[in-house]
């Protein structure tokens, strides 16, 4: 059975994903957000919600091309 642990590392402001031998894959959050253009600065609150409440959904959605852009997209326009 394989198992991934995902987890918020606020010392670090990553994402860690860490696989049932040991290895780690660490998403920066700032380096992940370089290029996301916010309609309002208030709006990176979005991301780092669901790098801390969602750590497996962030490194999902980062994971994509435009991932997290088009998140904060799609969640700009639903409110």
């Amino acid at each position: 059975m394989k198992y991934n642990l995902y987890f918020y590392d606020g010392s670090r402001n990553a994402v860690v994903m860490t696989d049932m031998d040991g290895k780690q894959l660490v998403i920066d959050c700032d380096k992940a957000e370089e290029q996301v253009v916010f309609d309002e600065p208030a709006d990176a609150g979005i991301l780092a919600r669901l790098a801390r409440k969602e750590p497996a959904n962030y490194v999902s959605i980062a994971m994509r091309p435009g991932g997290l852009q088009d998140y904060v997209d799609v969640w700009n326009e639903l409110n």
